[in-house]
C-alpha cells in the first residue's frame, strides 16, 4: 500500500528514487531471461537438440546470471545514496522547524520524543522510501510483463496466473485499519519510553539525591511492559497478514503450474512448454514477495513518517521580524522604546511599555523581585521574542553577532575544553583560546590544557568552571554586547565582582565592552555603572546602586531582604 502523503517527504529525490526503480526493473528482465533461457535449455534437452542448438540459450543464462549480482550491488548503492540524502534533508527540515517554533513554543511535547522522531523515526523512512516504493512500480510492470508471457504461451495459463496475481495486494488491504491502529499505538509507546529513558538520564543525579531512582525504574519497567504489550499485538495482527500474503505467494505458482498441467493432460498444451510456464509463472509472483518483505522493514518509517509530515507541515505562528535598528544616540549600545512583550500562549504581558536605555562600554546591572520580567527583557535583546509594540535597536559591527548570551547553567558538549571553545570561533589559535580564558578567570583551566577532556555535559567541571567556559565562549564571538543571565552565580561574591569588572575593562577605553548583567545576587552588581530595578513588566528605579538604595525604594528593600538574610 502507498502512502501518497508520504511520497512528497522523498518528492526532492524522485530522481534517486527513479534510478533505483530503473534497477530494479532491469534486475527483474534478467530474472524473466534467465527464467526463459532456462526453460528453453530444458525444453530443448527434452526435445533432444544438440549441444550445438542449445549454445544461445546457455549463453544468454550465463550473462544472465552474472549480471544480477551486478544490478543487486548497484541497486543497494543506490538506495544507501538516496537514503542518506533523504534522512540528511529530514532532519534538516525538523531542525528548522524546531527553530522556526523558538524556544518559548507552547506545547506539551517530551524531548525524549522529539528525540526519536529526529533519529529513529527518520531511520525506519528509509526501508519504505529506498526499498518499498521503487519495488511498487517493479512488482507491476515486472507481473504485466510476465503474465503477458503467459498469455502468449497459453491464454488459460495467463489468465489464471493474472487473476491470482491481483488477489496478491488488496486481499491484505482488509488489514490496513487495523494495522495503522496498531502502528500508531507502537510508536506511541517507543517513543513514551524513549522520553522516559531520556528524563531518567537528565536527571539521574537528582533521582539518586531524592531517593527516587527504585521508583523511576518501576515506571521504566512499565513503560518497557506496555511497549512489549503494543508490539506484540501490532505481531500478532501482522503475522495475520503476512500469512495470507504467504499462502498467496505459495499459492499462486502451483496453481499456474497445475493449470499448467491441467493444459498437458488436456493436449492445448506442449510438455516442453511446461518448463516455461513453471519458471515465469515464478516470476509474476517473485515479486510481490519482495514487496512484502519491504512493506514489513518499512512499515514503522510508515506510522513515523506520517507524524514526520505533521510535524513539518505544522504551521508556526511567527510575527513579522522588524528590521535591524541601530540606537539614536552613539553612546548607547541597546536602546527598548516603549516595547510591549507577550509570551505566546499567555494572557497577560511580560513587559509593557518598557523604556531601556544601555550605556556604551559600561556595566549596566538589571535586578528585580523573581518574576519581574528581567529575563523577558534578555530575551527581548537577543531577539527570542519579538515586540508587540515598540522597537529595539543594537550597537553592531559588520560580521559580528551584536549580543552574546552566557546563562546561569550553560550547555558544555561533550570532548575537549578545546573544541567547547572553537565551536563558536574554529579559526581561533590557541593564543585566542587562552586569552578569553584568563578573561574568564579560568586559568586553572589553561593549565590543565586545552584538549583536557570536559566530560559529558561539562561533568569533569565544576559549576563555576562551566559558566567561565561559556562565558570565554562568548568572547571569542566577540559582539559588542555581552548578556550574562546569572552567569557567574556559581562563583563567590568577591570572584564574581572581579570577573564582571575584567570582562568591562577588558577592551580598553577605544574599544570597550558593553556588559549587561542580570542579577539576583545583589553583592555582585555594586561597582555597576547603571542599575536598572525592574518590576511588573517596567522600568521603576535606575541608577547608581547606592544613589538608588538612599532612595529606599525597591531596590532598597530587595538589598535589606538580602542583608538580612546573609544576617540569619
Amino acid at each position: 500500500m502507498v502512502k501518497f502523503a508520504l511520497v512528497r517527504l522523498v518528492s526532492p529525490h524522485g530522481l534517486g528514487i527513479a534510478a533505483g526503480t530503473a534497477v530494479g526493473l532491469a534486475l527483474s528482465a534478467l530474472a524473466i531471461t534467465q527464467a526463459l533461457a532456462t526453460a528453453s535449455v530444458f525444453s530443448g534437452i527434452l526435445d533432444g537438440l544438440s549441444l550445438t542448438a542449445l549454445v544461445l540459450p546457455l549463453l544468454i543464462l550465463a550473462a544472465a546470471l552474472l549480471l544480477r549480482p551486478a544490478g543487486t550491488a548497484s541497486r543497494e548503492l543506490v538506495a544507501h545514496h538516496v537514503a542518506s540524502r533523504m534522512k540528511r534533508r529530514l532532519r534538516g527540515r525538523i531542525l528548522d522547524h524546531e527553530t522556526a517554533r523558538g524556544p518559548f513554543a507552547p506545547g506539551t511535547e517530551r524531548i525524549g520524543s522529539r528525540h526519536a522522531l529526529l533519529v529513529d523515526g527518520v531511520e525506519n523512512l528509509e526501508p519504505y522510501v529506498t526499498r518499498y516504493l521503487p519495488q511498487v512500480l517493479v512488482t507491476g510492470l515486472t507481473a504485466v510483463v510476465a503474465v503477458a508471457i503467459l498469455v502468449a504461451i497459453d491464454p488459460v495459463v495467463g489468465v489464471v496466473a493474472g487473476a491470482t496475481a491481483l488477489l496478491v495486494p488488496f486481499i491484505p488491504r482488509l488489514w490496513d485499519r487495523a494495522l495503522k491502529g496498531r502502528g500508531d499505538e507502537h510508536w506511541g509507546a517507543y517513543s513514551a519510553l524513549h522520553a522516559d529513558v531520556v528524563d531518567a538520564m537528565r536527571g539521574m543525579e537528582t533521582l539518586k539525591l531524592l531517593g527516587a531512582a527504585g521508583r523511576r525504574r518501576d515506571e521504566l519497567d512499565r513503560a518497557s511492559e506496555s511497549l512489549l504489550t503494543a508490539t506484540l499485538r501490532q505481531v500478532r495482527l501482522s503475522l495475520v497478514e503476512s500469512g495470507l500474503t504467504g499462502f498467496l505467494l505459495v499459492a499462486g505458482p502451483a496453481l499456474v503450474l497445475t493449470v499448467g498441467v491441467t493444459r498437458v493432460w488436456a493436449g492445448a498444451l506442449a510438455p516442453s512448454a511446461l518448463f516455461a510456464v513453471t519458471l515465469i509463472g515464478f516470476e509474476v509472483f517473485r515479486p510481490f514477495r519482495d514487496l512484502s518483505n519491504h512493506w514489513h522493514a518499512g512499515y514503522l518509517g510508515v506510522t513515523a513518517g506520517s507524524r514526520i509530515l505533521a510535524d513539518v507541515d505544522a504551521r508556526v505562528e511567527t510575527a513579522p521580524v522588524p528590521a535591524p535598528q541601530t540606537p539614536s544616540d552613539a553612546s548607547i549600545a541597546v536602546e527598548l522604546d516603549r516595547v510591549t512583550v507577550r509570551y505566546p500562549g499567555a494572557a497577560h504581558d511580560a513587559l509593557h511599555d518598557l523604556t531601556l536605555r544601555v550605556p556604551r562600554g559600561r556595566l549596566t546591572a538589571i535586578v528585580g523581585p523573581s518574576g519581574a520580567g528581567k529575563s523577558t527583557v534578555a530575551n527581548t535583546i537577543l531577539g527570542l521574542l519579538t515586540p508587540t509594540t515598540g522597537t529595539v535597536a543594537l550597537d553592531r559591527l559588520a560580521d559580528v553577532p551584536p549580543v552574546s548570551l552566557v546563562s546561569q547553567d550553560p550547555v558544555i558538549f561533550a570532548g575537549t575544553l578545546r573544541e567547547n571553545l572553537t565551536v563558536v570561533a574554529p579559526d581561533s589559535d590557541d593564543a585566542s583560546l587562552i586569552d578569553a580564558l584568563e578573561q574568564a578567570q579560568a586559568a586553572e583551566l589553561v593549565e590543565r590544557g586545552l584538549d583536557a577532556p570536559v566530560g559529558d555535559g561539562g561533568a569533569l567541571l565544576s559549576g563555576g568552571q562551566r559558566q567561565r567556559v561559556a562565558i570565554a565562549r562568548a568572547l571569542l564571538r566577540r559582539s559588542p554586547v555581552l548578556l550574562l543571565d546569572e552567569a557567574s552565580s556559581a562563583l563567590d561574591a568577591r570572584r564574581e565582582r572581579a570577573l564582571l569588572t575584567t570582562l568591562r575593562d577588558a577592551g580598553g577605553a577605544v574599544d570597550a565592552r558593553t556588559l549587561v548583567v542580570i542579577a539576583h545576587r545583589l553583592t555582585a552588581i555594586r561597582d555597576a555603572d547603571l542599575v536598572v530595578v525592574v518590576d511588573g513588566g517596567q522600568v521603576v528605579e535606575k541608577g547608581g546602586y547606592d544613589e538608588l538604595l538612599e532612595r529606599r525604594g525597591t531596590l532598597w528593600r530587595l538589598h535589606t531582604a538580602q542583608a538580612e538574610e546573609v544576617a540569619a
